[in-house]
């Protein structure tokens, strides 16, 4: 599905670089910033699901319906509207994460499913986890399942800057008659999953984190999940913890079998990681996943 916009005059400037790119008759005014992708968990867990951003990757919602009020028949998709943004860093027009609203293709009341998880790269990579400073605690469940579901990569318009100030948005194009249009991946493969990407959400995912050295319970309850910047839906928690040590966390998701993860260890419907804590502030932020 495409759809057409009309540019936004933009008095008295001129965003050179993005018109010279595009050669486009009008420039577009450039639209707020601040990506907001890691809002979904909360500092002590929460029960509640967030959804600020629109749904750009398809996602299938296993043992029920979506929580975010989005149409999932498993069919249709819904192209961006409203006007596009540009004079951002990245060359280009702009549908715009928070401002303008589209929607990927969806299923819901999904039986069992088959996946893959991936943690957020701040659990696994170099950064130190530090007492006092919020850690970002993410992962994602990837459907095995092959499907012929459409949706818009989002990119991030500001490169430079933190994931978490940063806008993102998805690509628009002018077309023939001053306008713009707006063409979904169909399938939805990129470069980063050339296989294809679908992402899960099960319903009554629970989250438990313990202290592994003293079997202190950090939280034990019900996981939530949001959309987050570049249109994911993705299970997040805010961790804070004053102790230094390692940190067992494990995700259960009813109806789901996990057959790998990129770190730590998978058994059935749950996965689990455990981190190490060091003394000391620092940043626990993460990339989005």
């Amino acid at each position: 599905m495409t759809t057409r916009m009309t540019a936004r005059v933009l008095k008295g400037a001129v965003v050179a670089l993005a018109v010279a790119a595009l050669s486009v008759p009008a420039a577009v005014a450039k639209g707020p910033g601040g990506g907001g992708g890691h809002g979904g968990g909360g500092g002590g867990g929460g029960t509640g699901e967030v959804a600020p951003n629109s749904l750009s990757v398809p996602a299938v919602f296993v043992g029920g319906t979506n929580p975010y009020g989005l149409t999932c028949d498993g069919t249709t998709n819904f192209p961006p509207t409203g006007t596009p943004y540009t004079g951002y860093t990245l060359p280009g027009y702009y549908y715009v994460q928070g401002v303008n609203s589209w929607q990927a293709t969806c299923s819901e009341n999904v039986g069992p499913a088959v996946v893959t998880a991936q943690w957020g790269d701040n659990l696994g990579g170099d950064a130190r986890l530090k007492t006092g400073s919020p850690i970002r605690v993410e992962v994602g469940l990837f459907d095995t399942v092959a499907n012929n579901y459409t949706g818009w990569e989002v990119f991030k318009l500001e490169p430079a800057e933190l994931d978490r100030i940063s806008p993102y948005g998805t690509l628009a194009t002018p077309d023939d008659s001053g306008g713009y249009v707006s063409t979904p991946l169909s399938p939805f493969v990129t470069l980063e999953f050339p296989q294809g990407e679908t992402r899960v959400w099960a319903l009554g995912a629970t989250l438990n984190i313990v202290n592994a050295d003293t079997g202190a319970v950090v939280y034990n309850g019900p996981a939530s999940a949001e959309i987050n910047s570049t249109g994911r839906v993705v299970y997040g928690y805010n961790l804070r913890v004053p102790t230094a040590g390692d940190y067992t966390i494990t995700y259960t998701f009813p109806g789901v079998t996990i057959t790998s993860t990129d770190i730590g260890s998978a058994d059935g419907g749950s996965v689990s990681l455990t981190v190490t804590v060091t003394p000391g502030g620092g940043k626990g932020g993460g990339k989005n996943h």
